[in-house]
């Protein structure tokens, strides 16, 4: 019993496990691992439980057992075919019903169900448990012995878990009610008679629990052996022996009948086995029960990690750890690892990655494979690739550089180090190079050294022709010969050594002076503290020095030295030029920056400055020049400049000034002095002289003139050899006397003393003779005479130089033509008389000194436009439309009343000049216009304001009041008057009920109603208010007749009653007075409050006019924009004209090279020119660039305003909306004061009552002296008119204060419709933009949608394309097991041959057998006994053949789903664009092989399946069965051939392939689309929010 009670309390320890696991997860609120567990179940419930023996087939009989002896047992029929009555092991693990219990029953012991005779209830979990319990019920009392057992796969042994029994010892070999001690085996099996009594009779419970009894039950998590006894798929229940009261030994049939076996509930409380990583099982697509593992666990009992997370050894999640897979650090290179131990127990990680990309290795990919390094800018690794003749090992560094073998160089050790050469296993050679003439390398293949620029041989050890001077510090190795351009054969001379001219400016300024840009002189100053010279700038342009004589003139010897300086500036901002060193000479220039040749920037620390006087490309002088150009500018230097400012204010400091030089005489040798070997005719050192009977060709060229023999014509001996000049004889003259002198003439190349005779011509003149006729005509005539003789005056001359006309000689004179002819013409005046023929200027006159007819000015004038000008009369205003005018002022002769010199105007006042005969007066009214003057063709006066009419005589419709200051608007309103024209005096003109100077009140007894037009007249009752209005006035007007005539009256009263009464109406008049001033203080505050109405009114007024002048800024800010845009489009516009012109200008300009003997070009004016083009250029280019900023800047300050405008007019709005709200609050201000009126006009129509009543006291009282009362009756009629005058003067106030509001309140209305009218425009503009950015939306949905359904079109094509290939490998699979098979039935055959072999005769007739069918049963039989091991041989094929069917029923598997897929993209691709339509095609094509495929396999497969039948019935061997199987196979390998499944798998392949181009192509679709998408977010970004003045964009 306390078994039973620890089992029950056992049991609802794990019941409540189950309730709190059932609310575990995996993770915990913060998403960290933790120990999860399915939720406890009854592992039975509902479970198939296979019983070995049960009962019901057939019928049987069985009784209930009493207990009791005599009394008659209860007893029933077992039938399985009766559902009532029928007791199957399906009762075991149902619903367990107290009330209609059901179980499952055993054979009685009748049908022998008793010891040793056992029944087995074997329970399948279908996955591992971890077990709490095992409790049966039983419905018959409780077997003498039974036991559990269990097992954790299937396949493995059932082992023990409990045994049961009252004879434990006897029964199952174990000890009675044994435990187990700590330390002792916690998976044996323990017995106990506890629970083997045969009461009770029926209901009896067993409950066993797994850990019950075992020590380490309490440390469950961290014991293997008890987390393993648990653990079970399957639970066996042995039933051994029945408990029996002993009377079954009388085999009463009863008795028998009434033991049995039977069990109600058969239930197992455990949970699903997930190790603590699972916290639910459920059913995989097979139908089995399977954790959902989680912590990265895999497996069915996630007893193992997933693929990737091995970095720690799988482990049991516990409550401490939940042990979850961790994942492997491969370094993004792998997604493959296994788990090593090896690895965990060095480091504490266990993941070993597999197959790591990038050329990696390593555990975690950490490192590059062999022969491999890390690539520096990525994560990957790339081949060293040493070259393996020249690096030491295929190993290189982690920059990829290899180790070299000596003499070898490269990242790959693939070339020759510089000054190597010959790569071989043993490295490179040295190169056997001249350092004189060599870079110090050579060819890598030939050793062949690579000689500077003027060296030549193999070693580079000798100096081109025409080169010299083998120099190590040379660049160019060698120097160029000079010679004066002569010879090209020198070499170095003796007797010369190195020499400087220096300036160190240690006493003064050594003659150094300063030059400004334009050649203006700067001044040097010297420093004697710090001995040197600086300059100082005053602006940005820069000063030179300028070096002294010592370092000019011939310095032909510094040629390829050096100048040397030190210099500094002030401060660092330098700017530096192409012009920093100048030198110049022979009409030569050539520059340099002070930063070439390596030299630093200047700063304010003294540095010294190099630079070689040199013409190579390597020291940049410019422009370029050649050597010989550069020797002809140092042989005559004339000047040096060296840049002394590069900023504004600045000052530049030099010192120690030094040209390297040569002289004879002793001291270090001067190598690079030239010594010239000379071709015939020259002598000197350089070549510079011409021997004797030589001269010079080109005398100014001086010694850069070729020689040349003397050539004097026979007319000299000698020459001068410098000039060439020969001393001539003979009447000759010229270098080679080859000419006559001047006033001879003759061929002086005759070589004769008389090639020379004297001219026939006047002093002075020279002659020529004609070639063909051999005439002598004179040259060079005096000056103004011409002809053969000089007997003709020139042209622009007269006279008669040989007095051949009159006899008289007259000197040939200049013509006198005032300056008025064109001296480039011919015949300006006559050669004899001297009067002038060609005057131009528009003079005329016999010497040009007057105007022509028609133009007027001074003909002497000096400047022609200040000559004769045309009278241009005009001629609507000159009489008889003359041409002429005066010749000295111009003036034409004018109509009457015109004006202008040219007759061209009116006078002011008059007009119409088209009528030629003057003009009209305008005649304009003095009083309507405003000054006088009128239109001079139509006569429209100018008129004041409102004046209308052509001399503005009267006003204009509906104004009045014609004065000087013009005429006033009527303004009458609309509705109250009859017409907008007013009266003189500006009354208008009212329709019935209304009254007012604009007929704009409604008159008294009428009332305003805005649904009917017009004054409406008052109900009957308001007659009466006006009739008594009316009363109370004339009672005043009697009261004013009493006061009057109060002197004129008869009767008398009493002082006393007279002063009574008099008291009572000064008392009434003050009261009177009181409720008046009471009344004008509340029209005053009516009127304060309707002037701050008007100050409001104003001020949102002024606001109005100020977002008018906003926009009207706006707009002129936008003209302003697009006028810069313009100047912008023009200056880019003439920029490239400028452009054009300049290339076109550059492609006319022929540079023609200089010629040996030519004078040089002037590149450098080209390039000045360029220069200055070029900043031109640029200037233009800055001033569009700051244009187009403006413009731009302008822009957007034209939107912000544009911004700022709609943001006023909206708060415009909103103060309009206020102004209407304190309007409407003014009009019921203005009725209450109305009313008040009105209440003013009760009171003092009452105190007219109350005087009257006074009047009639009065007229009884007897008559006094009046004098006193007239005086006090006037001051209170006075009082009293004050009062009247300040009603109405008030009323007047209000009543002008209505009509100032009126025009105010029709502006504001107007202003209000305007901003409302510009909040529609601004709201329509508004949603044109929302509806542009909604359709560029859609658009964008629309690309992103066509974008998704094309990559779900390439997905599965994608797809598609896997499958084909998968079924193509699948195929290509089947095809390769042919040949296994094939293999197999050949061992058969080979297996059968030995076997007859070994049967010997029986061999011979098995052969014979093969061909006779008859005989094959008397051979089958004869060789039976090998048929076992040929059966097992057909057997393995047998499986083969099995497993090969397997394999086609995949790959038909595969290819029906191929086939549905094809069919869904079939359909999808029909719904898709036109290239989609073609894939469909090609997918279809697809479809036809794979179905063509299908049937050849299907054929196949029908083969091989006959052939499985046929070797599946193999009972006994039949040779010629084995023979027909044989040919089956042959031919089913003939229909796989025929069937050309390569072929057609092939074509699979092909398809694919267009598959794949397709797919590239919707990919490339896919790039436009976006493309698209991105430019519609492009347009949809740069919209505005409001966008203005566009076009609408959806047309009604």
């Amino acid at each position: 019993m306390p078994s039973v009670i620890r089992a029950l309390v056992a049991l609802s320890w794990a019941a409540a496990l189950c309730v709190r696991a059932a609310m575990d997860e995996c993770s915990d609120e913060r998403d960290r691992p933790q120990r999860c567990m399915p939720e406890f179940v009854n592992a039975a419930f509902n479970v198939t439980v296979v019983a070995t023996n049960t009962c019901g087939s057939p019928p049987e009989e069985y009784c209930v057992q009493t207990g009791a002896t005599g009394v008659t047992k209860s007893c029933h029929i077992c039938d399985a075919r009766d559902p009532r009555n029928h007791h199957g092991a399906a009762y075991l693990t149902d619903y367990n019903n107290q009330q209609d219990t059901t179980w499952w029953q055993s054979q009685t012991m009748l049908a022998g169900i008793q010891y040793p005779n056992s029944i087995n209830l074997t329970l399948h979990l279908g996955k591992a448990f971890d077990i709490t319990y095992v409790r049966l019920k039983f419905h018959t009392s409780r077997p003498e012995s039974f036991a559990i057992y269990k097992r954790t796969s299937e396949g493995s042994p059932w082992v023990p878990y409990q045994y049961y029994s009252s004879s434990c010892e006897k029964t199952y070999q174990k000890a009675n009610r044994g435990f187990i001690r700590t330390g002792q085996d916690e998976q044996q099996a323990l017995c106990t008679d506890e629970f083997s009594d045969i009461s009770p009779l029926t209901g009896g419970n067993v409950a066993f629990s797994t850990l019950e009894g075992r020590p380490s039950a309490y440390n469950f998590d961290n014991s293997p052996v008890l987390q393993d006894w648990v653990t079970a798929t399957d639970i066996r229940v042995t039933l051994n022996r029945l408990n029996t009261f002993g009377d079954e030994v009388f085999n009463d049939p009863k008795v028998l009948k009434s033991y049995y076996y039977a069990i109600s509930d058969f239930a197992v409380g455990g949970r699903c086995k997930c190790n603590g990583h699972a916290s639910e099982c459920a059913r995989n697509d097979g139908g089995r029960l399977v954790c959902n593992c989680k912590h990265n666990t895999a497996g069915d009992d996630c007893q193992e990690c997933q693929p990737f997370f091995n970095d720690r050894p799988w482990r049991r999640a516990t409550a401490d750890s939940p042990n979850e897979c961790l994942p492997c650090e491969c370094s993004g290179k792998s997604a493959e690892c296994f788990f090593d131990a090896e690895l965990y127990r060095a480091t504490g990680h266990g993941g070993h990655c597999r197959n790591c990309a990038d050329n990696t290795d390593g555990p975690n990919c950490e490192r590059c494979l062999d022969n491999y390094y890390r690539d520096p800018g990525a994560s990957r690794c790339l081949p060293c690739l040493c070259n393996p003749v020249g690096s030491v090992s295929p190993q290189c560094d982690d920059r990829g550089m290899c180790a070299c073998k000596p003499g070898v160089t490269g990242e790959k050790c693939d070339r020759c180090q510089p000054g190597h050469h010959s790569l071989t296993e043993a490295g490179c050679r040295q190169c056997s190079c001249s350092p004189s003439g060599s870079t110090q390398e050579c060819d890598v293949n030939t050793g062949q050294c690579r000689c500077k620029d003027n060296v030549e041989g193999f070693s580079c050890d000798r100096c081109k022709l025409g080169y010299f001077n083998l120099d190590e510090n040379n660049p160019q190795g060698c120097t160029p010969c000079f010679c004066f351009q002569h010879s090209s054969v020198c070499d170095s001379a003796d007797g010369f050594s190195v020499h400087a001219i220096k300036s160190d400016f240690s006493r003064d300024d050594e003659q150094w002076t300063g030059q400004e840009r334009d050649g203006a002189r700067g001044q040097v100053q010297w420093s004697s503290s710090g001995q040197e010279i600086f300059l100082i700038s005053e602006d940005y342009f820069p000063i030179y020095f300028v070096a002294p004589e010592k370092f000019l003139g011939n310095q032909v010897l510094s040629y390829g030295q050096n100048l040397t300086l030190n210099f500094r500036v002030d401060r660092r901002d330098s700017r530096l030029s192409a012009e920093d060193l100048v030198l110049e000479g022979a009409n030569l220039r050539v520059a340099v920056p002070l930063i070439a040749q390596g030299n630093s920037y200047p700063n304010e620390n003294t540095q010294t400055y190099v630079f070689r006087l040199h013409d190579s490309t390597d020291y940049p002088w410019r422009p370029t020049i050649s050597h010989a150009e550069f020797y002809k500018l140092l042989h005559n230097l004339t000047a040096i400049k060296i840049r002394g400012t590069y900023s504004d204010r600045s000052a530049g400091y030099l010192d120690d000034v030094s040209l390297v030089t040569a002289r004879r005489g002793p001291g270090v040798p001067a190598r690079w002095v030239e010594q010239c070997t000379c071709p015939q005719g020259y002598q000197g050192q350089h070549c510079e002289q011409c021997t004797v009977g030589y001269r010079r060709a080109q005398p100014e060229l001086g010694p850069f003139s070729s020689c040349e023999p003397c050539n004097c014509n026979g007319h000299s001996e000698t020459c001068n050899t410098n000039t060439g000049a020969c001393d001539c004889q003979d009447n000759t003259a010229g270098l080679s006397c080859e000419r006559c002198q001047d006033s001879f003439y003759g061929d002086a190349t005759q070589g004769t003393p008389g090639d020379c005779q004297p001219c026939p011509c006047p002093p002075g003149a020279t002659c020529a003779v004609v070639p063909r006729t051999r005439e002598v005509v004179c040259t060079n005539c005096p000056t103004g005479t011409t002809g053969k003789r000089c007997e003709l005056c020139d042209d622009g001359f007269f006279g008669d130089p040989l007095g051949q006309n009159g006899g008289v000689v007259r000197t040939c004179r200049s013509c006198k033509c005032s300056g008025n002819i064109d001296p480039n013409a011919v015949g300006n005046c006559n050669r004899e008389n001297g009067e002038c023929l060609k005057c131009i200027y528009n003079t005329d006159g016999f010497f040009c000194d007057r105007c022509k007819e028609g133009f007027y000015g001074n003909a002497l004038a000096p400047e022609p436009a200040d000559k004769c000008k045309p009278c241009a009369c005009s001629p609507l205003g000159t009489r008889n439309q003359q041409t002429s005018c005066s010749q000295g002022t111009g003036q034409c002769e004018c109509l009457p009343n015109v004006a202008e010199r040219d007759c061209s105007a009116c006078m002011p006042g008059f007009f119409n000049l088209r009528s030629g005969n003057g003009c009209e007066r305008c005649n304009c009214n003095p009083i309507g216009s405003t000054n006088g003057q009128c239109d001079i063709v139509t006569g429209q006066c100018e008129c004041q304001p409102g004046v209308a009419g052509l001399r503005c005589e009267r006003c204009e419709t509906n104004f009045f009041g014609f004065s000087v200051s013009g005429c006033k608007p009527c303004d009458c309103d609309p509705e109250g008057s009859v017409s907008g024209q007013c009266k003189e005096d500006g009354r208008c003109e009212c329709r019935p009920g209304f009254v007012g100077a604009r007929c704009d009140m409604c008159e008294e007894n009428y009332f305003y109603n805005r649904s009917v037009p017009g004054c409406q007249q008052c109900p009957s009752c308001y007659s009466l208010v006006r009739d008594k209005v009316n009363q109370q006035r004339q009672k005043l007007h009697e009261l004013q007749t009493l006061i009057d005539n109060l002197g004129s009256g008869q009767d008398t009263v009493s002082d006393q009653a007279f002063e009574d009464r008099l008291k009572e109406a000064e008392k009434a008049i003050m009261d009177l007075l009181e409720e008046a001033k009471a009344s004008k203080e509340a029209d005053q505050g009516l009127l304060d409050r309707l002037n701050g109405i008007n100050n409001t009114l104003t001020t949102q007024w002024n606001r109005l006019k100020s977002i008018r002048n906003t926009v009207d800024d706006t707009g002129t800010q936008a003209d302003l924009a697009r006028g810069r845009v313009r100047d912008a489009e023009n200056l880019i516009d003439r920029a490239r004209q400028e452009l054009d012109k300049a290339k076109d200008a550059i492609s006319k300009v022929d540079i023609k090279p200089p010629g040996g003997t030519g004078a040089p070009n002037n590149l450098t004016l080209l390039a000045e020119e360029a220069r200055k083009l070029a900043d031109k250029h640029k200037m233009d280019a800055d001033q569009i660039e700051r244009i187009a900023k403006d413009a731009n800047d302008t822009s957007n300050k034209a939107y912000n305003l544009l911004q700022k405008t709609l943001e006023k007019e909206r708060k415009t709005s909103e103060e309009i909306e206020e102004l209407n709200t304190k309007y409407n609050e003014a009009k019921e201000l203005a009725k209450r004061l109305e009313k008040q009126a009105t209440k003013v006009q009760t009171e003092a129509e009452e105190a007219g009552n109350k005087a009257l009543k006074l009047f009639a006291n009065l007229t009884s009282l007897p008559q006094i002296d009046t004098k006193a009362l007239e005086e006090d009756a006037n001051k209170i009629k006075k009082e009293a008119a004050d009062v009247d005058k300040l009603i109405d003067k008030t009323e007047k106030e209000y009543n002008d204060l209505r009509e100032d509001l009126k025009p105010k309140e029709q502006e504001v209305r107007k202003l209000l419709d305007k901003g409302k009218s510009e909040q529609q425009t601004a709201d329509q503009l508004l949603a044109r933009a929302d509806a542009a950015k909604a359709l560029a939306e859609e658009a964008a949905k629309k690309g992103q949608a066509t974008f998704k359904e094309a990559q779900d079109i390439l997905d599965n094509l994608r797809d598609f394309d896997k499958r084909v290939n998968d079924n193509k490998t699948a195929a290509e699979e089947a095809l390769k097991k042919i040949p296994i098979i094939n293999a197999t039935i050949m061992a058969a055959n080979e297996k059968t041959r030995q076997a007859e072999e070994a049967l010997g005769n029986a061999a011979v007739d098995a052969r014979e057998a093969k061909s006779k069918a008859e005989d094959a049963e008397r051979i089958a039989s004869n060789v039976q006994k090998g048929s076992a091991k040929t059966k097992e041989e057909a057997e393995k094929a047998f499986q083969d053949t099995t497993n090969l069917d397997n394999e086609v029923n995949d790959l038909m598997a595969q290819l029906t789903d191929a086939e549905k897929e094809l069919k869904e993209k079939k359909a999808q691709a029909d719904q898709d664009m036109m290239m989609a339509g073609m894939a469909s095609n090609s997918a279809k094509d697809a479809e036809d092989n794979a179905r063509k495929a299908k049937s050849t396999v299907k054929t196949v497969l029908k083969v091989i399946t006959d052939l499985m039948n046929q070797l599946g019935n193999i009972d006994k061997i039949d040779l010629s069965k084995l023979n027909e199987i044989d040919e089956s196979l042959k031919k089913a390998k003939g229909e796989m051939d025929k069937s050309d499944l390569e072929n057609k798998l092939k074509e699979l392949n092909n398809v694919a392939q267009t598959q794949e181009a397709m797919i590239n192509d919707y990919d490339r679709q896919i790039r436009e689309i976006r493309a698209d998408i991105a430019n519609l977010n492009d347009i949809k970004n740069t919209l505005p929010e409001g966008c203005f003045n566009t076009q609408s964009l959806e047309n009604p």
